[in-house]
Parts: structure tokens; sequence; C-alpha cells
């Protein structure tokens, strides 16, 4: 989540890997398969890979949440501030014989400012699309961790499969649930980034549009 947010598209979780603060892929771990033991060992890895990686990117909406969080909270504060300034000082003024108007029109247009930075960086929407993904990932883990424990139960006492071939329908059910799990964190990523390049795109043509000079008519 253009440089102008704080975050290039680059800066997105799994991007820009020399960004402390970014989140890095995972590196895949290295599979075997030479004997049921390590097999178990494989599924093993591939399962805290992709249970890790969906705690990493949970973990990093969080983080950027109560960044901007706290940039949301402290423009709308200084905007409604601004704004009930901008009024009272007109009024106050006047009531003393004197004239603040000016002085109303600046901190009423600081107020606006203050809007206008939160919604050109996006800092309110984008707190609430982390917010959204944290939870998603979340719902998604926990189900993954709750499908793969009633697995394990139904397959019975560790130590009495614990040497021998495993079930080719366990293998594929516990292979199936890792898929899942790492689809669904990509899924949600790129569609959070989805979202806010085209939220950022729609906030660059409206500040050209609004910023653009008028076109001059010929003859003037």
């Amino acid at each position: 989540m253009a440089a102008t947010d704080g975050r290039a598209a680059g800066a997105r979780p799994g991007e820009r890997p020399g960004n402390r603060r970014d989140l890095r892929p995972r590196p895949f771990p290295v599979i075997s398969a030479e004997d049921p033991a390590a097999q178990r060992e494989a599924l093993a890895r591939l399962r805290e890979w992709a249970e890790r990686s969906a705690e990493d990117a949970i973990d990093w909406y969080l983080r950027d949440k109560k960044r901007k969080r706290t940039g949301s909270r402290i423009l709308q504060g200084l905007a409604i501030a601004f704004a009930v300034a901008g009024t009272a000082v007109p009024l106050g003024t006047a009531a003393a014989g004197g004239s603040g108007q000016g002085w109303g029109y600046v901190l009423l247009a600081a107020a606006a400012g203050c809007k206008g930075f939160d919604h050109f960086f996006g800092l309110s929407s984008t707190w609430m699309r982390d917010i959204a993904v944290a939870h998603a990932l979340r719902a998604q883990l926990d189900a993954v961790r709750l499908e793969w424990a009633t697995d394990v139960l139904r397959a019975g006492p560790a130590g009495v499969r614990s040497h021998g071939p495993l079930d080719p329908a366990e293998v594929e059910r516990q292979l199936a649930l890792i898929g899942r799990l790492a689809a669904a964190v990509r899924t949600e990523i790129d569609s959070e980034t989805a979202s806010w390049q085209a939220e950022f795109s729609a906030r660059t043509r409206q500040l050209q549009e609004h910023t653009a000079l008028p076109e001059r008519t010929a003859g003037a």
C-alpha cells in the first residue's frame, strides 16, 4: 500500500525484501519423501511454512493498521479543531468589536487541508482495509488449523502410525489444507493491493483534475 502514500506498490507484503518494514516471503522448505518419516517431516515443514506466512501477513497488516489509525486520528482531530476555531474566532472577534473573518477562513482552509490530506493519502480507508484483511486471514488460519487437528484426531494415536506408511487420502487432505491456506494468503494480499492501487490512481486523477490550469481560449 506510488510513493505519495508512504509505501510504493513495491512496498506491499512480499515485495522489496530490502525494506525491513515489508513482509518478506518465507523460503520454501526443502521437501524429501524417501520414507514415511521423511514424508511426515515434509508435511510438517509445509504446514509450518504456510502458517507462518499467514501469521507474517497478519502481523504486517496489524502494524500497518496502527500507523494508519494514528495518522487518521491525528488528522481528523486537527480537522475538527481547525473547523471549530474557524467558526469561533470570527464570532469571538466580532463580539469584541474586531474582525477575525480572515483568520476564520485560514482556519477553515486548514481543516479542509487535513481532510484532503487524509483522503489523498488514504489513511482512513487503508486503516479499514488493513483490519478487514487481518481478520480474514486470521479466520482462514484458524479454520485450517481446526481442520488439521480434526484430521489428526480421526487418524488415531500417533504412536500407532508413526512408523507405518502414510495413508494417501490423509496426505491429500493435508496437502489440500496447506494449499488452501497459502492460496488464501496470496489472494487476500493481491486483492487488497489491487484495491489500494485503484484507489490511489483515482485520487491521483482527482488531484490532477483539481490542480489543472484552465485552458486558454483562442484570442484570449
